[in-house]
């Protein structure tokens, strides 16, 4: 399997080295180290099954009963749709570094870059959920002093960022928007640390419910676009943001939530993503998944 780590002083953009490993074991002693920020395990031969207390026990709705529903996939892809012509129009010709955090945003970005074949696209995929914690022992502490969690990645994943947006004309924020806390979270740190200072912000995101369940942190964004901070917030809404904590149609998950930000794939006994998310696929992506490195 392919270990993407990043550090805290970036040498390259998406990640700082590239590493094989051939075994859950491996994997963890890779990852349990302070000086990292994140990683992204990916499949590659030879394969292994991610394990671990936190990653097959389905905990959300959308993963209980799923069942792959073509109305659902249409109305989702059909959101997809709407936002891709709105950024296609106010991006065009510039060099967009788009950043999308794991694992939310990542069925969006694959869903958009489809859509946008005319945009000069870079992905950059943050590991910032908030459900997941950096070890006690590492003594990574967030603003409040307590343990950091991914939200606090964000601000390292910025800080990390910073020197190398030199070569982006904007930054455009992608993410999924469930009651928005995380969409208005992740900007105010952008604010924060001044990134718009040093580069354009743009905001886009699919809404769960059509918007309804996030009118008041969308409040929020816009008033930062009504006082220049962010130049614009682009949504669609669909009726059911089905990808919302659904591991095994996002295709990335973790092993452990103690362990800290290190994303991994979601693979059955077969050591292949589940079928489900092959189908939800086809339908609003357009293809199966291959590749996370710059997918």
């Amino acid at each position: 399997m392919r270990l993407w780590i990043r550090r805290r002083e970036a040498r390259e953009l998406a990640f700082d080295a590239a590493v094989s490993v051939a075994t859950p074991a491996e994997w963890r002693e890779a990852v349990t180290d302070p000086a990292l920020v994140s990683s992204v395990l990916w499949p590659e031969t030879p394969r292994f099954r991610p394990e671990g207390p936190d990653y097959l026990r389905k905990s959300h709705p959308h993963e209980r009963g799923y069942r792959d529903d073509p109305a659902v996939n249409a109305d989702y892809a059909a959101a997809c749709d709407r936002l891709a012509v709105r950024l296609a129009r106010e991006l065009a010709g510039a060099r967009v570094l788009a950043y999308a955090p794991l694992r939310g945003a990542f069925p969006i970005w694959r869903a958009l870059r489809r859509r946008l074949p005319g945009l000069t696209l870079t992905p950059y995929f943050p590991v910032t959920s908030s459900f997941v914690f950096y070890p006690e022992a590492f003594g990574i502490r967030n603003r409040q002093g307590r343990p950091a969690s991914g939200r606090h990645a964000n601000r390292l994943e910025l800080a990390r960022l910073r020197p190398l947006l030199v070569g982006f004309d904007a930054l455009l924020y992608l993410d999924e928007i469930v009651s928005g806390g995380m969409l208005k979270g992740h900007l105010r740190d952008m604010l924060e640390l001044r990134i718009d200072r040093d580069i354009p912000i743009f905001a886009a995101g699919l809404a769960d419910a059509r918007g309804g369940r996030s009118a008041v942190s969308r409040r929020a964004v816009e008033a930062m676009v009504a006082d220049g901070r962010v130049r614009r917030f682009f949504w669609e809404g669909c009726a059911t943001l089905i990808t919302e904590d659904q591991r095994f149609l996002l295709g990335v998950h973790y092993t452990d939530y103690a362990l800290g930000p290190h994303v991994v794939p979601m693979l059955n006994q077969a050591f292949e993503f589940y079928p489900e998310r092959d189908a939800f696929d086809q339908a609003v992506v357009g293809e199966t998944p291959v590749d996370c490195e710059g997918q």
